[in-house]
C-alpha cells in the first residue's frame, strides 16, 4: 500500500515544505512511480537527483547507463528544465518521491534548508546542510573556523557598502587584495589586485560603484582578502555523517586538486565558474592531503553537523604551511565528473549510498594524475540575457568515430565525455538546451600532468565537435611549475 507522506505532515510541517521551494499543494495527489526495471525485475537502489541548473546531468547519465541504476533527474529552475530531456528519466515534482525509498542527491547550497528538512523526515540525502553551507557562503565565518583549526590565515574582511570597501583599501594600499562577490552577483565582478599600491583595486571598486545594479545583483556584499603568494591547491574527500570514507587498508582516500577559473590560457580573461581542474588521487599518507583536510577540528565539525557528501578545502601552499581560503560542502562542477566518475574505481552508486546511509564500505579512488577540461561555446562566460542567435542554444553535438560523425556514444566515450547542458531530440540528436554556453566536461588520466593534458586535448578533437567550441589548452600548467 502506497502512503503519501504529505498527508501525514502536520500543518506546520506542510507550511515549512511549501516555504522551502514554494511548491504547490500536492496533498491530494497519489505519487505515481514507474516500475523499476523491466529487464531485471527490480533495482537494488534508486536515486533522485535534484539539481537547480541541471549540472548533475552527467551523474544521472552515468548511474543509469553505466551502472544500470534507477535514476530520476529533477531540475528546479524553470529556465533549465530542458536539460536531460530524451536522455534520462525526469520529473520536476520532487516532493512526490518522499517516503518511497529513494536516495536523494542534491546539489548546490541554495537547497541546504531543504536537505536538512528532508533528513528530519527520514529521507537519506547526499549533499550539504545549512550549517556547512553557511561556512561557504559566509567567508568570514569560514575564516574563523580555519583559524581555530590552526591554519595560517590572511587578513580578510566583509563589506556591505562599496564606499567602506574603497576606504579600507585606501588605508591599506600597501597590501594586495582580492575581491570576491557574495550573493547573486556574477563572478566576473571578482578582481585580484595586481599592483602593490592597490591602484587597480581602487579603480575596480570605483567603477563597480558606478555600475552596480541592485535590482539584478541585490545589495552590495563582498569580501576583501589579503593576497597570499603560493601554490593554489585544494583537498577533497567523502564523509558519511560520522567519519571519512576509507580504502580496504583503512586509509582515508580522496583528491588533491588545482582548479582554473580564468577563461583563457595563462590565467587571463574573465573569471568563470571553472574552465578545468587537475586532480591527484591519494590517501592519508600524502602529507599535504592530510594536513589540509584531516585536522581534528575539521573532522569534528563535519561529525557534529552530520555532514554527508564530498567536502573540499581550497587555499594556498606557502613556505611555512597552508593558508585556507574556502570550504566547499556541495557537489563541485566540473569536479563531480572526475571525483564521482573518472577518478573513482569503486561504483558511484556504492559511494553515494555509503554517504547517504552512513555506511563504511571500502572505497577506492584512482591514484595519481587526472584532469577535466570544460568545453564551452558562446556566450560563455558571459552571464546575461541576450538574443538566441548570440548563444549556442540548439546547436548539435557531433559525436565522432575515426573523424566521421556517428549516432551514439561508445561505452568508452561515455567514460570520458560528460554532458552538462544537452537534451536529445526525436531524431536522436544531442542539442544544447540553454543559452549559457557551458556545454560539457571531458576527463582523463595519465602518468603526469603534461601527458594527461596532451592526451585529453587530443581526445576532445578526435571524439566531439560543436560549432563555436572552445576550451583551455593549459589546464594544470600553473601547478606543473611547482612539482
Amino acid at each position: 500500500m502506497k502512503v503519501n507522506l504529505l498527508q501525514e505532515l502536520t500543518d506546520k510541517e506542510q507550511q515549512d515544505l511549501h516555504d522551502v521551494l514554494m511548491v504547490k499543494d500536492t496533498s491530494e495527489k497519489e505519487p505515481e512511480i514507474e516500475p523499476q526495471n523491466e529487464e531485471e525485475g527490480e533495482y537494488d537502489r534508486k536515486f533522485l537527483i535534484v539539481s537547480s541548473y541541471g549540472e548533475l546531468l552527467d551523474l544521472a547519465i552515468h548511474l543509469s547507463r553505466n551502472e544500470k541504476e534507477k535514476v530520476v533527474l529533477c531540475i528546479t529552475e524553470k529556465e533549465y528544465q530542458k536539460i536531460g530531456e530524451g536522455i534520462v528519466e525526469k520529473d520536476n515534482d520532487w516532493h512526490k518521491f518522499m517516503g518511497q525509498g529513494w536516495t536523494w542527491i542534491i546539489d548546490g547550497c541554495e537547497h541546504a534548508d531543504l536537505q536538512d528538512w528532508l533528513r528530519k523526515q527520514g529521507e537519506y540525502v547526499v549533499g550539504t546542510n545549512a550549517e556547512m553551507s553557511e561556512l561557504e557562503d559566509n567567508r568570514q565565518k569560514g575564516q574563523e573556523w580555519f583559524k581555530a583549526a590552526g591554519f595560517k590565515q590572511p587578513e580578510s574582511h566583509n563589506f556591505k557598502d562599496i564606499d567602506d570597501a574603497i576606504a579600507f583599501v585606501s588605508e591599506n594600499a600597501d597590501k594586495r587584495w582580492i575581491m570576491k562577490q557574495n550573493g547573486s552577483a556574477p563572478k566576473s565582478l571578482n578582481h585580484m589586485g595586481k599592483f602593490q599600491g592597490s591602484e587597480d583595486m581602487l579603480y575596480h571598486l570605483d567603477e563597480m560603484k558606478k555600475k552596480w545594479n541592485e535590482q539584478e545583483y541585490g545589495a552590495f556584499d563582498c569580501d576583501l582578502m589579503e593576497i597570499v603568494d603560493g601554490v593554489e591547491i585544494a583537498a577533497s574527500a567523502f564523509f558519511n555523517g560520522h567519519d571519512w570514507l576509507r580504502d580496504k587498508e583503512g586509509r582515508v582516500v580522496g583528491f588533491l586538486n588545482g582548479e582554473e577559473k580564468k577563461e583563457f590560457n595563462g590565467n587571463m580573461g574573465e573569471t568563470t565558474g571553472e574552465t578545468g581542474t587537475t586532480f591527484y588521487g591519494c590517501d592519508e599518507t600524502n602529507a599535504i592531503f592530510a594536513d589540509i583536510l584531516l585536522r581534528k577540528e575539521i573532522t569534528d565539525k563535519l561529525r557534529e553537523t552530520g555532514f554527508r557528501g564530498v567536502f573540499d578545502i581550497n587555499g594556498s601552499l606557502i613556505d611555512d604551511g597552508f593558508v585556507a581560503f574556502e570550504a566547499t560542502s556541495r557537489f563541485g562542477i566540473p569536479a563531480t565528473s572526475y571525483e564521482f566518475i573518472e577518478g573513482l574505481k569503486s561504483k558511484t552508486a556504492d559511494l553515494l549510498c555509503a554517504m547517504a546511509y552512513g555506511d563504511n564500505p571500502a572505497i577506492e579512488v584512482r591514484k595519481g594524475w587526472g584532469m577535466c577540461i570544460v568545453v564551452a561555446a558562446k556566450p560563455y562566460p558571459i552571464d546575461a540575457d541576450m538574443p538566441k542567435e548570440h548563444t549556442s542554444i540548439g546547436e548539435k553535438l557531433w559525436i565522432l568515430a575515426d573523424g566521421k560523425p556517428t549516432d551514439q556514444f561508445t561505452k568508452e566515450q561515455q567514460k570520458h565525455i560528460h554532458l552538462e547542458n544537452f537534451y536529445c531530440d526525436e531524431e536522436g540528436n544531442y542539442k544544447v538546451a540553454t543559452p549559457c554556453g557551458y556545454l560539457l566536461v571531458v576527463t582523463g588520466t595519465g602518468s603526469s600532468i603534461k601527458s594527461t593534458r596532451e592526451k585529453l586535448l587530443g581526445y576532445i578533437k578526435e571524439n566531439i565537435y560543436i560549432s563555436g567550441q572552445k576550451w583551455r589548452t593549459d589546464i594544470g600548467a600553473r601547478l606543473e611549475e611547482h612539482i
